[in-house]
C-alpha cells in the first residue's frame, strides 16, 4: 500500500517548486555556456577579419601609387571630391604630392592633389573628347561609367589615372610612372616583368600567321587572333565571337573532346580558305587543370606536307606497281629478317602463293620451304649453306671494295630445274637485307651465241677477199680481217694495237701511187658524226706504186663505227679493160652487120620487083596462053617473091628500130575492125592450109590510141607463124579483151607448139628452131612493135598443146571514151599506178584470166 505522507498535496507542491528551481537553474547555466562559446567564437571570426583587413590594406598600401575609395555617391559630397579613403604608401604620396600646386592648407594632401590634377584632361586610347579628370570621376561615381588613362601635368609628366566600380565602391587609381619603376627591381617589378612578357606573348599571337584562339570553360570563342579571323573570312573580331564563327564544325568537337577528357586533342580539318583547300592540323590545350578552365586552340597549315605526304604515297604505290612489272625478283626483309615486301616476278620466279607469305615468312623458312621444295641450287651441306645466305644480317661484308656499297658480291644459283639465277644481296639503308634475283639463263644462252656467232664472224670475215677494216665513233680501229693485212702488207704489231685512223692512213699513203683526196672522205666519215659526213662511198679506186689497183669503199654502221672494204680489183681493171674493147669491136660489127643487111635488102629489092612484074606479066598471059604446068610455075614464082619481099620488108623494119629510125604514128584504133581486118587478110591462108580461123572479141571492146599499120604487122606477123605451125584441121582464133588500163590482143594456135628450152629465144632476131622454121623475124618484130608501145609479150606454150601469144598495150588517155569503158581520170590514175612497173600489171592480167 501506498504511504499516506506522499498523497499530501503540500509536499507535492514543494517537491515540484523545487525541481522547477533546479531546472531553471541547469538551463541558466547552459545557455550562458553557448553564449560565451558563441562570443569567443564570434570574436575569434572578428580578429582573422581584422588580420585580414590588415593585410588587405597592407597589399593596398604596397601598391607604388595611391588608391582612393568613396562609399558614398557624388550627392553626398556636395559637388566636391568628397571623404574617400586613401590607400597606398607613403612614398607614392609622396611622390605625387609633388604635383599638387595649391597651398591651402585647410585642406587635406589628397584634397590638394585631387584639385590640382582634376582640372588636365584624361586622355584615352580611344579617339573623342578629352574630359577632365574631375568630369571622369563625377561620372564614376553618379553613373558607374569607367575610364582609363593618363593625365599630363604641367611639367610633362604622365600620371595614370584608372576608375573603375567594385562591390558598390567607387575606386581612383593614381599611379606616377617614375615611383613605379623604382619598385621594378622588386617582387612587384618582376610581376611586372612577366605581365609585360605576357603581353609580348599575347602581342606575338595577334601578329601569329596561324590561327590562334581561346575559349571559355563550355567551349565558347572568347578571343582570335587577326590570322583567325582572316581564315573564316569575317569581317572583324567582334563579330568572330558574337556570331561564334568556327573554322570548321569538327573544330568545336575536337574543344569539345578536350573539354571532357580534359587534355590536349588533335584533329585534322579541310576547310576552304579564300577558294583555296586547306588541311589544317588543330590542337585544343586546356589552359589549366580546373574543371572550369577555359581552352587555348592554334590552327597549323599543313596542306604542304598533306601534298608532300600524297605525292609520297602516290609515288610508293607508283614504285610498287613499277616494280611489279619488272621481270626481275625482288624480296626485302626487315631488321628482324621477315619478308618486308616482293614483287609479282618474285611470285612467279619461285612459284609461291601469295597467301603463303602474307604471314611474313623469316628469310630463313623461306629457304627452308624452297628447299624442301627442291627449288634451290643443290649442296651437299644445306644447313652451312643456309647460314653463310644469312650471315649478312650479323657478320661482316666480304668480298672487294663490298664493305664500302654494303652489298654482298653477286652469287650464281644453278637451280635443278636448268635456270640460272644471279643473285645480289645488300643491306638496306633502313635496316634488314634487299635481295634481286635475276633469272639469267637466257642471257648466259645469248652470250654462248654470241661468243660462237662471233667466233663465226671473225672466221668468215677471214675468208674473205676484201680486206674488212671498222672504226669505232672514235677513230680507233675495232676489228680487221687476215686480208686486209695481206692487201696492204701489214705487220701483226701494227694492226693488234688498234692504230687511230689518222695513224693507218698516214701509213698507208706513200705506198699510193698519187695522194688520194678520197682519204680525206674516209677519215671524216670514221670521226664526224655529221649526217651529211656519214654517208657510204661506193667505188673508189687506188692505184698502188707496186702496180696493184684496189677498190674500196666506207659504210657507217647503226653503232656510229664506220666500215671500209678494201679489194684488189687488177686482174678484174685488166678483164673489163679487155671487155671493153671486145664490146666496141662486137658494136662495130653489128652495126656492119645492120647497115650490110640494109645495104643489100635495099639492094635485092630491085630485083625481086623485076621478077614479080615479069612474073604477073606471064600469069596475065600477056605475051601467049601457059599451059597448065606453067601457070603452077609462075603462080610459086609469085608466091615465093612475095614472101621474100615480105621477109626483106620485115627485116628493114627490124632494122629500122634496132636504128632508132621508126617513129609511131598512133590515132585511136578501132579493135574489133582491126581484128575483122587480119581475118579477112588471112582467110585466104587459112582456107589454103586448111585451119579453121576464128575472131574472138566483144563488139563493146573499145579503141585503142596506137599505131594501126604497125599493129596490123604485129597480127600478120602472129597469124603468119600461127599457121606454118598448124597442121591442117587445126584452129587459129585472134582476139582482144580490155584489162584495168591494158589492151590484151592475142593470137592462139594449136600447133605443134614451142618447147620450154626454146621459148626463151623465141623473139630473138634471126632465131628459128624445128622444122619449118622461117628466118626468125616476125616474133622479132612482134616484140620490138609493141615495145615501141610501151607494151610487153607473153608466150605460153607446151608441145603439142599449141602456143598463145598475148600481146599487151597500155591504153592511152587519148583513147575516144566508149560506153562501157573507164573514163579519162580512171585512165590516167591506171596508167600512173600499172603502167609502170610491167610486173605488177602482169600479176593483175594473171589475176584477171
Amino acid at each position: 500500500m501506498i504511504d499516506s505522507t506522499w498523497a499530501d498535496p503540500t509536499l507535492m507542491i514543494a517537491a515540484s517548486a523545487f525541481a522547477i528551481g533546479v531546472s531553471a537553474v541547469a538551463w541558466s547555466m547552459r545557455v550562458a555556456g553557448t553564449s560565451q562559446r558563441r562570443s569567443m567564437k564570434w570574436l575569434a571570426r572578428l580578429a582573422a577579419l581584422e588580420a585580414q583587413l590588415e593585410k588587405s590594406d597592407a597589399v593596398l598600401s604596397a601598391h607604388p601609387g595611391l588608391i582612393l575609395v568613396w562609399d558614398e555617391d557624388q550627392s553626398a559630397a556636395d559637388g566636391g571630391w568628397g571623404d574617400p579613403k586613401v590607400f597606398g604608401g607613403p612614398a607614392a604620396l609622396a611622390s605625387l604630392m609633388s604635383f599638387s600646386a595649391m597651398e591651402d592648407e585647410d585642406e587635406t594632401p589628397v584634397g590638394r592633389l585631387l584639385e590640382t590634377l582634376g582640372a588636365l584632361p584624361v586622355e584615352e586610347d580611344a579617339d573623342g573628347d578629352k574630359a577632365t579628370l574631375r568630369q571622369k570621376v563625377r561620372d564614376l561615381r553618379s553613373h558607374g561609367l569607367a575610364f582609363a588613362g593618363a593625365v599630363i601635368t604641367d611639367e610633362g609628366r604622365p600620371i595614370e589615372a584608372v576608375g573603375r566600380v567594385a562591390g558598390g565602391q567607387v575606386t581612383l587609381w593614381l599611379t606616377d610612372p617614375a615611383a613605379r619603376s623604382a619598385l621594378d627591381t622588386g617582387v612587384f617589378g618582376k610581376l611586372y616583368e612577366r605581365t609585360a612578357d605576357l603581353h609580348g606573348a599575347l602581342g606575338y599571337l595577334e601578329r601569329s600567321t596561324l590561327p590562334t584562339w581561346r575559349r571559355s570553360a563550355d567551349g565558347t570563342l572568347v578571343w582570335a587572333n587577326k590570322a583567325y579571323v582572316e581564315a573564316v573570312e569575317a569581317a572583324s573580331l567582334a563579330i568572330v565571337i558574337k556570331d561564334q564563327i568556327e573554322l570548321d564544325a569538327a573544330a568545336r568537337e575536337i574543344a569539345q573532346t578536350a573539354i571532357d577528357e580534359k587534355r590536349a586533342v588533335e584533329g585534322r580539318l579541310i576547310v576552304n580558305v579564300q577558294g583555296e583547300r586547306r588541311v589544317l592540323k588543330v590542337t585544343e590545350t586546356p589552359m589549366h587543370a580546373s574543371a572550369n578552365g577555359g581552352l587555348g586552340g592554334c590552327a597549323v597549315d599543313i596542306s604542304e606536307l598533306d601534298r608532300t605526304q600524297t605525292d609520297l604515297k602516290r609515288h610508293i604505290e607508283s614504285n610498287r606497281r613499277t616494280l611489279d612489272e619488272i621481270p626481275t625478283a625482288i624480296a626485302l626483309f626487315n631488321a628482324d629478317q621477315e619478308l618486308a615486301y616482293y614483287n609479282q616476278s618474285f611470285l612467279s620466279l619461285w612459284r609461291f602463293d601469295d597467301a603463303a607469305l602474307v604471314a611474313a615468312p623469316t628469310h630463313g623458312e623461306v629457304l627452308d620451304r624452297l628447299w624442301n621444295a627442291q627449288r634451290l641450287p643443290e649442296t651437299d651441306d644445306y644447313a652451312a649453306w643456309r647460314k653463310s645466305q644469312l650471315k649478312l644480317y650479323t657478320e661482316e661484308i666480304s668480298g672487294p671494295d663490298a664493305e664500302r656499297a654494303g652489298a654482298e658480291p653477286d652469287e650464281m644459283w644453278h637451280l635443278p630445274d636448268g635456270r640460272t639465277l644471279r643473285v645480289a644481296k645488300s643491306r638496306h639503308p633502313l635496316g634488314g637485307v634487299l635481295m634481286v634475283f635475276e633469272d639469267v639463263t637466257e642471257k648466259l644462252s645469248l652470250e654462248r651465241k654470241f661468243n660462237t656467232q662471233i667466233r663465226v664472224q671473225d672466221a668468215t670475215l677471214n675468208t674473205l677477199a676484201e680486206g674488212i677494216a671498222v672504226f669505232g665513233s672514235n677513230g680507233f680501229l675495232r676489228l680487221h680481217n687476215h686480208a686486209l693485212k695481206k692487201l696492204w702488207r701489214f705487220d701483226g704489231a701494227t694492226l693488234d694495237g688498234a692504230p687511230h685512223i689518222d695513224d693507218l692512213l698516214q701509213t698507208i699513203r706513200p705506198r699510193c701511187d698519187t695522194a688520194e683526196p678520197s682519204f680525206d672522205e674516209v677519215r671524216r666519215r670514221a670521226v664526224s658524226m655529221s649526217p651529211d659526213d656519214r654517208r657510204p662511198i661506193e667505188n673508189g679506186v687506188i692505184t698502188l706504186t707496186d702496180g696493184r689497183t684496189l677498190s674500196f669503199g666506207a659504210d657507217p654502221l647503226p653503232d656510229g663505227a664506220t666500215l671500209l672494204r678494201f679489194l684488189d680489183v687488177t686482174d678484174t681493171r685488166e678483164r673489163e679493160k679487155e671487155l671493153k674493147e671486145r664490146n666496141a669491136l662486137l658494136e662495130d660489127i653489128d652495126r656492119q652487120k645492120s647497115k650490110f643487111v640494109d645495104h643489100i635488102s635495099y639492094q635485092l629489092r630491085t630485083p625481086l620487083a623485076t621478077i614479080i612484074g615479069f612474073a604477073e606479066m606471064l600469069d596475065g598471059q600477056m605475051f601467049g596462053v601457059l599451059n597448065e604446068r606453067q601457070e603452077d610455075y609462075i603462080a610459086s614464082i609469085l608466091s615465093a617473091s612475095h614472101h621474100l619481099r615480105d621477109l626483106i620488108t620485115d627485116i628493114i623494119d627490124l632494122a629500122a628500130v634496132d636504128a632508132g629510125k621508126i617513129e609511131l604514128e598512133p590515132g585511136n584504133v578501132d579493135i574489133k575492125e582491126l581484128l575483122q581486118s587480119a581475118a579477112t587478110y588471112a582467110a585466104l591462108k587459112a582456107e589454103d592450109t586448111q585451119v579453121d580461123l576464128k575472131v574472138d572479141c566483144a563488139k563493146d571492146v573499145g579503141v585503142l590510141y596506137a599505131d594501126e599499120r604497125r599493129l596490123k604487122q604485129v597480127l600478120f606477123n602472129l597469124l603468119s607463124n600461127a599457121f606454118a605451125y598448124t597442121n591442117a584441121g587445126g584452129e587459129v582464133s585472134i582476139g582482144a579483151a580490155r584489162a584495168p588500163g591494158l589492151m590484151r590482143i592475142w593470137v592462139r594456135d594449136s600447133g605443134r607448139g614451142v618447147s620450154a628450152h626454146d621459148q626463151p629465144q623465141a623473139f630473138d632476131a634471126f632465131v628459128s628452131r624445128g622444122p619449118g622454121a622461117g628466118a626468125g623475124v616476125g616474133l622479132a618484130l612482134v616484140k620490138r612493135f609493141v615495145d615501141l608501145h610501151g607494151g610487153w609479150v607473153r608466150m605460153e606454150s607446151g608441145l603439142e598443146t599449141g602456143t598463145c601469144v598475148t600481146c599487151f598495150l597500155p591504153v592511152s588517155v587519148n583513147a575516144l571514151k566508149q560506153p562501157d569503158e573507164p573514163g579519162d581520170d580512171q585512165l590516167q590514175a591506171l596508167a600512173a599506178t600499172g603502167l609502170a612497173e610491167k610486173t605488177s600489171v602482169r600479176e593483175t592480167i594473171d589475176a584477171a584470166e
